[in-house]
């Protein structure tokens, strides 16, 4: 008798953690991913920022099953659902695949929303992907290169302006990189003295870090205003284009001339999410985020699982866009498909927060735990460290990041601080 089949589509956090927890499971896995690796999106912004190179935040697919027989991984991108037929096309390498299945998990993830406007995303690089971390690596790297080749002074304040949009985690952690980048290479430049440049955290909302407190989102905001960080709360971008960033303010309109801007502002479900909801015929919310039952199954299709980012529980409360939720429906859904395949049944998912944590810069960071617990500076950044060297995915990328982040902390050294390409010019 064949082995029951689960397709999992998307090697993410929340796919990661399904595969792992159905190892003893008398099953056949498939993992379907477009990328051969499991990126660590968290750290995806030190790689932006040249503190961490880009081996160290990912891990092959292949590499975290080797010892894993009852899992097989397949370099693709799903196109489509055949609910009836339990059957996933695929696009590979090799033309078109179909798929079967006698159950579908589906954690597909998420992406950058530009709030109707595609045509920001060209003069505003996201943080997504590796790809994405790499390209602002480059942008970054680029600015203070030809800043210091500028003659005009006005050109060269523009090339030491860096915009960052969206002041939630990914947006503060990124600032405070990019002011102690410009603090830690000041003796590297002849010309320029990169203490001139300017980092400015935008923020449509009153305050930096929204879902903090609001004492430790305003130590947050001083940390950062330290590292010569300047929050704009209370800014509305209203345009982006290759000179800058336009703002709307109490004031009226203002134009920031500025080199480099960064996206980090909402996000919206991944299109597999339509993908999905049209195939099963199930409602979307107002950022693409498929409806799911309580179990995770989605509407009137019991053998198919939806987690992560693109998903939310019909009815219940939002959940953050966060790796330990994603997790938790990962390691969820294996146990659901072990107890179906044993005749039983589910609950409801229920989420344990185990708190938020954001880092600022070097020994500098905020974190809230449970129950009630808040803490702020050293402790909150040793923290930070700790847990994210516990979750990243290999033990030589532990080892390896640990080491990194030691000499860094040690030295204000940045060792993967390359531009790399074709070309090194922009």
């Amino acid at each position: 008798m064949p082995k029951h089949r689960v397709v999992i589509v998307g090697g993410g956090f929340g796919g990661l953690q399904a595969a792992l927890h159905l190892k003893d499971a008398d099953v056949d896995v498939t993992i379907v991913d477009r990328r051969n690796f499991h990126l660590f999106q968290p750290l995806a912004y030190q790689v932006a920022t040249g503190a961490l190179a880009t081996g160290e935040v990912a891990y092959p697919l292949r590499a975290i099953f080797r010892r894993q027989g009852n899992v097989s991984v397949m370099l693709a991108e799903a196109e489509g659902f055949d609910l009836t037929a339990k059957t996933v096309k695929l696009r590979t390498a090799a033309g078109a695949e179909t798929l079967d299945y006698d159950t579908l998990v589906v954690g597909g993830g998420s992406k950058y929303n530009y709030f109707g406007h595609p045509e920001w995303q060209e003069h505003a690089a996201e943080l997504k992907t590796l790809e994405g971390a790499l390209h602002i690596r480059a942008q970054i790297l680029h600015a203070f290169e030809q800043a210091e080749v500028a003659s005009d002074p006005v050109e060269r304040e523009r090339l030491l302006t860096f915009v960052i949009v969206g002041a939630g985690p990914t947006g503060a952690e990124m600032a405070g990189q990019i002011a102690e980048i410009a603090r830690d290479t000041r003796d590297e430049f002849r010309v320029v003295d990169t203490w001139q440049a300017k980092v400015l955290l935008v923020e449509a909302g009153d305050r930096v870090l929204a879902a903090f407190p609001k004492r430790l989102s305003a130590k947050a905001e001083k940390s950062l205003g330290s590292l010569g960080v300047t929050s704009l709360t209370n800014h509305m971008v209203t345009d982006i284009d290759a000179e800058g960033v336009t703002m709307k303010t109490d004031q009226g309109e203002e134009k920031v001339r500025a080199g480099t801007v960064i996206w980090a502002a909402g996000v919206l479900a991944a299109s597999v999410a339509t993908t999905l909801a049209e195939a099963a015929g199930a409602e979307q919310d107002k950022v693409g985020r498929l409806l799911v039952e309580p179990d995770l199954t989605v509407p009137g299709h019991p053998d198919v699982l939806a987690i992560g980012d693109m998903v939310q529980v019909a009815g219940g409360d939002p959940l953050p866009g966060v790796a330990p939720v994603a997790m938790q429906m990962g390691r969820y859904v294996a146990r659901s498909i072990k107890s179906k395949l044993r005749g039983g049944t589910s609950g409801p998912f229920k989420y344990k927060d185990k708190g938020n944590l954001a880092t600022l810069g070097r020994a500098r960071a905020i974190a809230e735990l449970p129950p009630g617990i808040r803490v702020s500076g050293f402790f909150a950044w040793a923290l930070w460290l700790g847990i994210h060297l516990w979750y990243l995915v290999g033990f030589q990328n532990r080892l390896l990041v640990f080491i990194r982040w030691g000499f860094s902390f040690i030295t204000h050294g940045r060792g993967t601080r390359l531009i790399t390409g074709e070309s090194n010019m922009p």
